[in-house]
């Protein structure tokens, strides 16, 4: 994995998200960043990521402030 590059699309005013990057700085682990409110993934995007990954959907989004 040392020669693939991360893609970490993230939510700049995040905590989670903001220690994931410092994380990957300290670790000099390579990655394209990509906030999420600017580039919004696309549907298509999505159901490539979902479909590549092998993982359920949920796997994708933070729910834990969602009350059911």
């Amino acid at each position: 994995m040392k020669d693939k590059k991360i893609f970490f699309i993230q939510y700049p005013k995040c905590s989670t998200c903001k220690k994931a990057k410092q994380w990957l700085e300290k670790n000099n682990i390579a990655f394209q960043d990509r906030n999420i409110i600017l580039e919004t993934p696309t549907e298509k995007e999505l159901e490539t990521w979902i479909k590549e990954s092998g993982y359920e959907i949920k796997k994708f989004f933070n729910t834990s402030r969602v009350k059911i």
